[in-house]
């Protein structure tokens, strides 16, 4: 199978969408370079590269967010000159992004048929008419929706899900799904697969983006790579290989980070039957120098609000959280900070960076005393601090003046990280560290969390990647309703008995547990 792809004639197939020679530039830089693409009915198609690689201008392009430079697009044989976010769904052409595209206080019900909501002659609506015209899409779907629920209410899972039903409303021939999976559970990535294979079953075509790629061979029936804005590879999905797909994707041989076996040292931080009102219960942990534990569990299980209050952002009701022999009941964040410890968000635009802000201003933004002298910053210091992280990091940035909304995933997660490393910190508290970057990115975090144990330091990492919770936690503290069912050690255990836990199907109490 070769990995390099100099094109291909056209396949006597009737396709849904053909994509040929495709083109785009931004300020006289062309970023797309004559990229093709075919896509037949019922079938699920993987597009997937590197942050860069072009994935999201191609689906701006197809979605009529953005205009295409040069090339041709046609939709069921025919040619479309112009494409307009309107023309595109009118077209049947649906695109479900990352973030959520309905209308939060509005009902499941009017966002499935926004915009063709039923009403009677005095343009009154017709809302038993409404909802039962949703309830049919969910019925279809086998959804347990409420079409009267507001979808605030809702899960992430499940405004996906409406999403989909959207979709199928507006009779959609081709559905675009860009990381559809970032934020769901492994219960809830099966649910939306389901999804799919009803989608598959109708015909319908599914262009698929994710980073995750156990997910892409599991879903997918053929996959196009992506590579600085050119098509390298183009293939079924049974004729490749994980290892052939990540060095088209690289351009070269990755060698994947296994955690070697744990060199333990004195603990560094207890919990001690710590317990939040609605969030979780009487949960314990112990995390010594040297060692990753990894937090598992569904979205929803306390995961998270777990590392809220180890990090001290949110308070504890009962329990102990002990540092280094330290009682740490009571204190603000800043003292958590202070001692050794930080939390690393997975919401890192959101949450972690201030993206308007440099390179240098985001690294040294929690170590403001150490460029500063009296009222005044020393920028230059500033540079030099951040120019030794960006060097050890390895952040691809055309220098630490640029504003961080301009760097990829990987490079801002690294920023992120960096913020905390030159604080000299012993504790990390990692929260999906490489959710939505690359797979190169993800190896060079994975490289940074492996540097960070040898140097002594512990890591709590919440991952849904069980790649990652496998090869990247010594002990796996297994999350379900709020409590800690299992304690696991990763050399000793497999996905399936992880996942059982997760999913509530067994305690350790259980024989063989």
């Amino acid at each position: 199978m070769p990995v390099e792809d100099s094109g291909h004639k056209d396949a006597p197939t009737r396709y849904v969408l053909q994509v040929k020679g495709a083109r785009k530039s931004f300020s006289g830089v062309e970023v797309l370079h004559g990229v093709d693409l075919d896509l037949a009915p019922g079938q699920v198609h993987a597009v997937v590269g590197e942050n860069g690689a072009g994935k999201s201008t191609l689906i701006k392009i197809l979605s009529g967010v953005y205009r295409r430079d040069g090339g041709r697009i046609t939709v069921n044989g025919n040619p479309v000159e112009t494409l307009t976010p309107q023309i595109a769904q009118n077209l049947g052409i649906v695109t479900i992004y990352q973030e959520r595209n309905l209308i939060p206080y509005l009902s499941v019900g009017e966002n499935i048929l926004l915009g063709d909501i039923p009403t009677g002659n005095l343009g009154a609506v017709r809302w038993n008419r409404l909802y039962e015209m949703a309830d049919r899409i969910l019925r279809d779907l086998n959804l347990e929706l409420d079409s009267r629920q507001v979808v605030a209410n809702l899960s992430t899972a499940e405004q996906q899900a409406v999403e989909i039903a959207k979709a199928l409303y507006k009779k959609a021939g081709i559905v675009i799904m860009d990381e559809p999976t970032a934020s769901l559970s492994g219960a809830e990535i099966e649910n939306l697969f389901r999804l799919i294979c009803q989608l598959r079953e109708g015909n319908v075509a599914v262009i698929y983006i994710s980073h995750r790629l156990d997910e892409v061979f599991e879903i997918a029936d053929e996959v196009t790579v992506l590579r600085d804005g050119l098509r390298v590879l183009h293939c079924p999905i049974d004729q490749i290989t994980k290892d052939q797909l990540v060095k088209a994707m690289v351009g070269e041989e990755l060698s994947f980070t296994h955690i070697a076996a744990a060199q333990e040292g004195h603990t560094l931080l207890e919990a001690e039957g710590i317990s939040s009102p609605g969030k979780f219960q009487d949960v314990s942990l112990s995390l010594k120098r040297g060692t990753i534990i990894g937090l598992a569990g569904s979205v929803g299980s306390g995961r998270t609000e777990v590392l809220h209050a180890l990090a001290g952002i949110d308070p504890i009701s009962q329990g102990h959280i002990v540092f280094k022999g330290e009682q740490m009941h009571g204190k603000r964040l800043e003292d958590f900070i202070r001692r050794g410890i930080c939390f690393v968000p997975g919401e890192r635009d959101q949450n972690g960076l201030i993206l308007g802000m440099s390179v240098a201003g985001n690294t040294t933004l929690a170590n403001l005393k150490a460029i500063t002298h009296g009222p005044l910053m020393d920028l230059s210091q500033e540079r030099t601090l951040a120019e030794k992280y960006v060097r050890q990091l390895d952040i691809q940035a055309k220098s630490v003046d640029q504003e961080v909304q301009f760097l990829s995933g990987g490079n801002r997660q690294k920023v992120m990280l960096s913020k905390w490393l030159c604080l000299g910190l012993e504790v990390f508290l990692l929260d999906e560290p490489t959710q939505g970057v690359d797979v190169g990115a993800r190896e060079e975090i994975h490289r940074i969390m492996t540097s960070l144990i040898d140097e002594g330091k512990g890591v709590l990492m919440v991952t849904s990647d069980l790649d990652e919770l496998m090869n990247m936690s010594h002990t796996i503290a297994v999350m379900s309703k709020g409590r800690i069912v299992a304690y696991l050690q990763t050399r000793k255990t497999t996905r399936e008995e992880v996942m059982s836990y997760a999913l509530g199907q067994r305690s350790q109490s259980e024989p063989g547990a």
